[in-house]
Formats: C-alpha cells, structure tokens, sequence
C-alpha cells in the first residue's frame, strides 16, 4: 500500500465517520440543511475546480462535499422521522457511507496496475 493510500484509508474509515458525526449532533433546522447543502455543493465546485491544478487538494475537496450530502440527507431522514431508531440508524449508515469513497479509489488503484 503506497502512503497515498494509507493516508486515503485513515481519512476514510477514522476522520470522515468522526467528521460526520459532528455534522450530525445539532437538531436538524431549515437553516443547517440549508448550510450543509450550500457547503457540500460549494465543496464539489471547489474540487472540480481544484482537479486539474492541485489533484490531491481538489480530491480532499469532493471528498469534504461528500461527507456534506451524506450528514445532508441523514439530517433530512432524521426530521422527516423524528424516531430514536431512526436516529441511530442513520447515524450507523451514515458513518458507513462517508467509507464509500475509498472503495472507489482502492478500485481505481487496482485496475490501474
């Protein structure tokens, strides 16, 4: 594992789940889904913008949008629910989902040898 990789797995399966949970502790208001949409498409813009001049910054960029769109709808099915159950199990598929992006690039790597 190259230490590209490594740095993409600890990002992906220790810091994304934690950032995630701490988008995810206020109750869900209009106004914080109204931030965490603005912030996870100004994220994606930033990233997109970023890929051809600083690859690795722009990478880090959707990766910070991704994690957005993911408290986005967990915060969403939370006031749409309003459950202790759903809660929990949108905290738990929540913290699963911000890992989807290593698959990506661990799938990415493999077909590239």
């Amino acid at each position: 594992m190259t230490p590209q990789l490594a740095i993409a797995f600890v990002l992906s399966f220790a810091v994304g789940p934690v950032l995630f949970l701490l988008l995810i502790q206020p109750d869900p208001t209009k106004p914080l889904l109204a931030a965490l949409a603005i912030g996870a498409l100004g994220a994606a813009i930033v990233g997109l913008r970023l890929s051809d001049t600083a690859p690795l910054t722009g990478l880090a960029a959707i990766w910070l949008g991704w994690i957005g769109a993911v408290a986005f709808i967990a915060h969403t099915a939370r006031r749409l629910t309003n459950r202790p159950k759903t809660d929990r199990a949108t905290r738990v598929a929540g913290c699963l989902a911000t890992t989807i992006p290593w698959f990506g690039l661990a799938t990415a790597q493999m077909l590239s040898i």
